[in-house]
């Protein structure tokens, strides 16, 4: 069927799409393009015509091949860590640094499920009439006029994702409405990623923009953290994706564990993070005194084998080696642990983002796809030992997102 369209357009079409949405080209669905361009002709334009269109990004067939390639899910609380990370550490740091108010961006918000989430939960860990403000944005117009609505069905409330916060009360026909508290502190507003905030919306304490980067070119994703980081105030946090930033941001250093990928704009007057120092650093020994022992019998010594170390002790080792800035030596570690510890889906999901940090997509593909295999065989909600205690349900989203299995934010 696509040999019948003229090729040109296709190729033009995905171009226009990439260059707006800084999508890889792997990340755009050929059919959704199709789909549209069969839509163009049927309707009696020709195909030069298209092209012709397409010359213009803000043209109105840019524009609906923009929203096909936008398909996608989200859903309340998804990612839990993020938002009990942020009531536990990142509420109360901030109140602890006297701010006035806390403001939160839900970058790429979709429906507008991870807006309200946010906004709920900064409601409940701040104390009683603390202001607060909730802003979501999105490229898809239609998709902030169903989260300005706030009427959702079962989709957006999955049994995998607890409820952590007060956030909506049943409504009719199965469907909740989010509360008026909840609301009254939340707007929307279209923006993209690849540009910089509009200057009315101000700067934030809190950023979560999640499951979308992950689509992105490493240009396009490394434009849009940076254009993240600069709607930061100092001492703020940018919640990304498990498998979104191959490096710490510029300006900022981790929170939290590697896994929870979360970063800390710094202040004025911090420095960068301290250079890790190498665990093994060779000092010239002062000179020893001369000492003659005495001649003695060898005695046979029974050796014994050393067990091979846990899974997460090779782990850490591993993250180690990352920080120093060996990569083949983090490689070969994490390699020898999948190979003795399969089962161990933090070191199948370390090894994958590795290999995708070295420009080996190929080669993290099939850890990816072993990874959702064994998270999806245990209870979402299973603690997985690593260096730190994250349930199933982390790991299977971690490989969704990265297979295109999950969608978009």
């Amino acid at each position: 069927m696509s040999a019948e369209l003229d090729p040109r357009l296709l190729t033009r079409a995905r171009e226009v799409v990439s260059s707006i949405t800084g999508f890889r080209d792997d990340a755009i669905a050929n059919e959704a393009m199709e789909r549209v361009v069969r839509g163009e002709l049927a309707r009696g334009r020709s195909s030069a015509d298209l092209l012709g269109e397409l010359l213009f990004p803000q043209s109105p067939l840019s524009g609906t091949l923009v929203r096909a390639a936008l398909v996608g899910e989200t859903y309340f609380f998804r990612q839990p860590e993020h938002f009990r990370y942020l009531s536990q550490v990142g509420v109360p740091a901030a109140l602890r640094r006297g701010v006035l108010s806390l403001r939160g961006w839900s970058a790429g918000c979709a429906t507008g499920e991870e807006a309200y989430s946010l906004a709920a939960a900064l409601h409940a860990s701040v104390p009683h009439g603390f202001p607060v403000e909730v802003v979501g944005t999105d490229l898809h117009e239609a998709s902030l006029e169903t989260a300005r609505r706030a009427t959702y069905g079962t989709w957006s409330r999955r049994e995998s994702a607890p409820r952590l916060f007060p956030l909506y009360m049943d409504g009719v026909d199965r469907q909740v409405v989010i509360l008026p508290v909840i609301r009254r502190i939340t707007s929307f507003a279209q923006s993209n990623l690849l540009a910089p905030l509009p200057d009315r919306l101000g700067r934030f304490d809190f950023i979560f923009c999640r499951n979308v980067l992950t689509y992105f070119s490493v240009a396009a994703r490394e434009a849009a953290i940076a254009l993240l980081a600069r709607a930061l105030n100092p001492g703020g946090l940018l919640f990304l994706g498990a498998v979104e930033a191959d490096r710490v941001p510029a300006g900022m250093v981790r929170e939290g564990t590697p896994e929870l990928q979360t970063f800390r704009l710094l202040g004025p007057g911090e420095g960068t993070a301290p250079t890790p120092v190498p665990r093994f650093v060779e000092r010239e020994a002062p000179p020893k005194p001369l000492i003659r022992r005495p001649m003695v019998t060898p005695v046979p010594v029974r050796v014994e084998v050393t067990p091979p170390p846990p899974p997460a002790r090779l782990h850490l080792t591993a993250l180690e080696r990352i920080e120093e800035g060996d990569v083949d030596g983090a490689s070969a570690v994490l390699e020898s642990l999948v190979r003795q510890a399969p089962d161990y889906l933090p070191g199948l999901l370390e090894l994958a983002l590795l290999r995708e940090r070295s420009g080996a997509r190929e080669a993290a593909m099939p850890l990816m796809r072993a990874l959702r295999v064994r998270a999806e065989r245990l209870p979402p909600d299973q603690l997985v030992d690593g260096p730190e205690a994250l349930p199933a349900r982390f790991y299977q989203a971690s490989a969704d997102a990265y297979l295109n299995l999950g969608a978009l934010e």
